[in-house]
């Protein structure tokens, strides 16, 4: 978690121009994200760090940088789960780590800070 926490915070330096919207840093940080907690991974369990695809869905290029199955072909099913599975964590979760960011980005602070 320090790491992904790290990685976003560095965000903050690579998008400061306060002209962005904050629906662009929103879409900026849900992309990002993805690719940040793959490449945590791969780093943390010593692997080689793998390249998005942009040819594939969000929940199809999440599983591709974390674990690299070519061999394995999502079905549409599969990666509508996962679509649901990532809509209802980010939408019911509520820990102690999300009502401080709530209370934080009720300020209007740069949402990378």
């Amino acid at each position: 978690m320090a790491m992904l926490i790290a990685c976003f915070s560095a965000l903050a330096a690579h998008y400061c121009d306060k002209e962005t919207s904050y629906e662009l840093e929103c879409k900026l940080a849900i992309a990002k994200i993805a690719s940040m907690i793959a490449l945590i991974y791969r780093y943390t369990t010593n692997q080689d760090f793998i390249q998005a695809d942009s040819r594939l869905s969000y929940s199809k290029n999440f599983i591709h940088m974390m674990f690299d199955i070519s061999s394995y072909k999502f079905t549409e099913v599969v990666a509508k789960a996962l679509d649901i599975i990532f809509i209802l964590h980010a939408d019911h979760e509520q820990n102690a780590s999300t009502a401080t960011v709530r209370m934080t980005g009720s300020s209007g602070p740069n949402l990378f800070a």
